[in-house]
């Protein structure tokens, strides 16, 4: 494949993806930490009418119906005022009707009851990059790398951050450590783009585009296809 020369006036490299992935995703690796462990443990001691109540939140908050789902976790801590995880599930839902602060409350008191889990840090740090702030996020993703660093969507979220703090290299480093866990993360290869294109690698910030551009499509993520391919057709004339 031939060099690209470097024209800066070619490509505007506004366009990054940022996290809309669901909150609360499993552990990439498969493999059990302590901070689940401790959960499973909880769960196993509920009685038979709070795991009731719980488990019909998270039916509720699985069906989108979150002021049901509020109700039933909040039943939960009246019950178990102890029980890290109906917080972690009624700060998601209250972070889907919007209610940012009190979302961020109650993931904050999840990590004080638990803050063995990865889940909770990385849910914070979701909802604190929506508030912008980035510091604040950065440090929970690096609590949950630290925890678990087989999640290669908090790798990409931390990068996507560190990219929009101009940081470039930090965010390289974090884009490369997605696609390292997934080979198949499209928005990863796509943010990895944009940074080596920040950094001069204009080569690679083409291969990393036509490697997104495939995986769209493949994925049949049209928009975001077409914004990749955007991007090729603006380092190429």
């Amino acid at each position: 494949m031939r060099t690209i020369p470097f024209l800066p006036s070619q490509l505007a490299v506004t366009t990054i993806f940022n996290s809309i992935e669901f909150l609360g995703f499993a552990n990439t690796s498969g493999k059990v930490f302590s901070g689940e462990q401790a959960q499973a443990r909880q769960e196993a001691n509920l009685d038979v009418s709070t795991k009731k109540v719980y488990s019909a939140g998270l039916k509720s908050l699985e069906q989108k119906d979150l002021h049901a789902a509020i109700k039933n976790f909040t039943a939960t801590i009246n019950i178990n005022p102890q029980f890290a995880p109906a917080y972690n599930d009624r700060g998601v839902a209250r972070y889907r009707l919007g209610d940012k602060q009190s979302a961020i409350a109650d993931l904050t008191t999840a990590i004080e009851l638990n803050p063995y889990r990865a889940k909770y840090y990385n849910n914070r740090a979701f909802m604190l990059a929506g508030l912008k702030d980035r510091a604040g996020a950065i440090a929970d993703y690096n609590s949950a790398l630290m925890l678990n660093p087989n999640l290669a969507q908090a790798y990409f979220n931390r990068g996507t951050i560190h990219l929009q703090m101009e940081n470039s290299l930090a965010a390289l480093a974090d884009f490369e450590s997605a696609i390292r866990l997934d080979r198949n993360f499209a928005k990863a290869y796509f943010n990895r783009g944009v940074t080596r294109y920040k950094l001069r690698e204009v080569q690679g910030a083409f291969e990393d585009f036509q490697k997104a551009a495939g995986l769209f499509k493949q994925q049949s993520r049209m928009d975001c296809y077409q914004d990749a391919v955007s991007k090729l057709r603006k380092l190429c004339y």
